[in-house]
């Protein structure tokens, strides 16, 4: 084990397969890297290509979103020394190892074995939860952090994985607490406290906030002037601009609003979280999450690769696709709000008509709209198949379910693909067989939900 004082202690085991990747990795002088379209793949593909920069290693990345066999093929036919697998891999260790080249992965999803023929690093094989306590992006963070001492400049960029993939709602853990305690180490980061309350021009805000979605307020101008004008706050003005009265006094109502509503404590405890500033960057890591997130789930991944590797142009383009983004959202959450969710005895339902959208629909449809006590899945036909997410909440979990193993068996059922995390995972299964998985999904978390020991 490895520790330092007053630090977080984490496998000596999980250090070692990172430097057997690192030694593996600077052999070779073309790597091709393969990561996956959401925030946290593209910040694990920026850390990596920052640091194979560094190292004046040529590279070539691609950014996906899911590998399958129509991808493994593709690699089949590159003429790459080394390929680098970052956040995605471990289902398809078996493939990745058959191929010419020599295969780094870097995965945080659940386990589906090992491989003797694979540089395969992923927490969960040393006790270390993927799903809270480790994104991609932080193990590309111990990576580079392996391969130089002057890599922790790139410590905002995994953050912004982190922080995209929701690590740090309940507090970091694991691998993620372990670089932001070397971060403070080497003053790249601030940990400041969190508010519900958004900064800037509050009506603005508000009228536009998605995370979290206030029902009569998001989207809502007539709302939104009634929620400012019962806490007495002028128009136009900024949080700043408030006495601590008045933000007191504006917060209780949001709190209020929210609970109405149905939103869980858990959930607004995890609004008020703190949050991570990067004096280098002049921005917290929920602002570069946000602009990784917009990119990817508007196709843009390339510009989003491009923010990560301090491109000024990729940052102005990327700030108005989260305008866009931000929009289409809340269109979205409106969309599902008026609809409503279909219900069965354990599961939640809803189609979606923007597959890129799905995941963050579902997961905010989750925290702020649905039954909290059924998990979330959204469906969306895209050609002759159709794809699924899910989310769940810590409470659910709690009483035994599983989405990974759910949606993962519930789609082979149909002669789908599917997994992920416990808590968020996804699926694709074939068009047409939509409402048998769902009987079938909605059956096995029944099931767990059954095997769940009393306490």
């Amino acid at each position: 084990m490895r520790k330092m004082e007053g630090a977080t202690v984490l496998p000596q085991a999980l250090f070692s397969r990172i430097s057997s990747a690192a030694a593996d990795i600077e052999k070779h002088s073309v790597i091709r890297v393969v990561s996956h379209y959401d925030a946290d793949g593209i910040a694990s593909a920026g850390v990596i290509c920052n640091a194979l920069l560094h190292k004046r290693i040529r590279f070539q990345a691609t950014l996906v979103k899911s590998l399958d066999e129509k991808v493994i093929k593709a690699l089949t036919k590159d003429d790459a020394e080394c390929i680098i697998m970052a956040d995605m891999g471990s289902s398809y260790l078996r493939e990745l190892g058959a191929l010419d080249s020599n295969v780094v992965v870097l995965d945080h999803h659940s386990l589906q074995g090992n491989s003797e023929k694979v540089i395969y690093v992923n927490p969960h094989l040393w006790g270390v939860d993927g799903m809270t306590g480790c994104s991609a992006s932080a193990l590309c963070m111990l990576l580079a952090s392996k391969m130089s001492e002057t890599n922790w400049h790139l410590l905002p960029i995994a953050f912004g994985g982190i922080v995209g993939d929701r690590q740090h709602i309940r507090g970091l853990s694991g691998v993620n607490e372990y670089l932001l305690q070397e971060g403070i180490e080497r003053k790249v980061v601030e940990v400041q406290h969190g508010s519900i309350l958004p900064s800037g021009i509050l009506k603005d805000m508000l009228f536009s906030s998605i995370d979290p979605y206030i029902i009569g307020v998001s989207g809502n101008e007539n709302g939104t002037m009634t929620l400012l004008s019962e806490a007495e706050v002028p128009d136009g003005a900024k949080l700043e601009d408030l006495t601590d009265s008045a933000k007191r006094k504006l917060a209780s109502l949001l709190v209020l609003t929210l609970l109405k509503q149905g939103c869980s404590l858990s959930t607004l405890e995890e609004l008020a979280r703190e949050r991570y500033y990067f004096p280098e960057w002049k921005m917290f890591a929920s602002d570069l999450a946000s602009l990784f997130n917009a990119c990817g789930r508007t196709d843009n991944e390339g510009i989003g690769l491009g923010c990560a590797m301090s491109d000024q142009r990729s940052m102005e383009e990327a700030a108005g696709l989260r305008k866009e983004y931000k929009r289409s959202v809340l269109s979205s959450l409106q969309n599902v709000e008026a609809k409503g969710l279909s219900k069965m005895d354990h599961i939640q339902y809803f189609y979606s008509d923007n597959p890129s959208l799905s995941g963050m629909i579902c997961g905010l449809t989750m925290q702020y709209i649905g039954d909290k006590d059924k998990p979330t899945i959204a469906l969306s036909v895209v050609g002759d198949s159709a794809r699924v997410s899910s989310r769940a909440t810590f409470d659910i979990l709690a009483k035994g379910v599983d989405l990974s193993v759910g949606l993962r068996e519930a789609s082979v059922a149909v002669g789908g693909v599917g997994g992920g995390h416990a808590i968020a995972s996804g699926a694709t299964v074939p068009k047409g067989k939509e409402e048998e998985f769902l009987q079938r999904l909605n059956e096995l978390i029944g099931t767990q939900k059954m095997k769940k020991p009393l306490t």
